[in-house]
């Protein structure tokens, strides 16, 4: 019993950590929690995700897969404080407009938005709606009514945004394995030490899994690695090379990355093969 209630605590410390969704007053709450918690951010991109379909299969019904792909991204903004997208544009602002390593982390920490930060985080939003939405119209996928029954497009859409969430927040998880945290102090610290494998194990589960099942019933979709694995090495390598390991905005740097990745590849996959 114990040991589940910690789980249960872990999870929702996780939740309120990535996201706006508060937890019970009863969990409570202790800085160490944090770095045992992160095993779980796949999990919450699965809730995240899940969420997201669900909006967006509402708002399809209405307006078509392109508008309502676009209100569902707007849903998950404003309930994840567009805490990773925050990451992504301060990561362009100190990778592309800093030169020495104290540089870069000076200006990733600061809150004001630079160029680099807009015109990164612009092109993400675009491509990110552009690849959904084109996406998700050539799968065939339209509900006309409402309907209580399950069906297989369901799944396969469903599949679709969890595995976007899911996946994204493992390679977050695991490039915090990788490399050491590149501060002396910041949000991410308490995050940060002592992640162990066991843990990685842990979050590549959620992580994994919805991935898999999707490209179990639809085998090209394993094609998208194709895009993301390169992806994932290039950021790798800039935050190794320019500051020696990670931070935060890294992390959600990272996160939207391989999320836009996903969303862009079923274009092709769909469509091209």
């Amino acid at each position: 019993m114990q040991f589940l209630l910690r789980e249960i605590r872990l999870f929702f410390v996780c939740l309120s950590f990535l996201s706006r969704i508060p937890s019970p007053r009863w969990i409570g709450f202790q800085e160490e929690w944090l770095h045992k918690s992160i095993k779980y951010s796949p999990t919450v991109g699965i809730m995240l995700g899940t969420l997201q379909w669900f909006v967006y299969i509402i708002f399809q019904l209405f307006f078509g897969p392109s508008i309502a792909f676009v209100i569902s991204l707007g849903f998950l903004l404003i309930l994840t404080g567009a805490f990773h997208e925050d990451g992504f544009s301060d990561f362009c602002d100190g990778i592309g407009g800093g030169w020495k390593r104290e540089d870069i982390l000076r200006i990733m920490k600061d809150s004001r938005v630079g160029s680099f930060g807009a015109a990164g985080i612009s092109l993400l939003l675009v491509l990110k709606i552009l690849g959904a939405s084109g996406s998700l119209a050539v799968t065939g996928f339209r509900l006309n009514h409402f309907s209580f029954a399950w069906n297989y497009q369901l799944t396969t859409i469903w599949l679709y945004f969890v595995s976007a969430h899911s996946l994204s927040r493992f390679f977050s998880v695991l490039m915090m394995k990788l490399l050491p945290y590149a501060k002396e102090e910041g949000y991410a610290k308490p995050m940060a030490k002592e992640i162990t494998w066991r843990q990685t194990f842990f979050a590549s589960l959620a992580g994994l899994l919805p991935f898999l099942w999707l490209s179990y019933k639809h085998p090209n979709f394993f094609l998208s690695l194709i895009l993301i694995i390169p992806s994932l090495y290039y950021m790798y390598s800039l935050m190794k090379r320019w500051i020696g390991g990670f931070t935060g905005d890294c992390l959600g740097a990272v996160q939207q990355v391989v999320e836009t990745c996903i969303w862009i590849s079923g274009v092709f996959i769909w469509t091209s093969i």
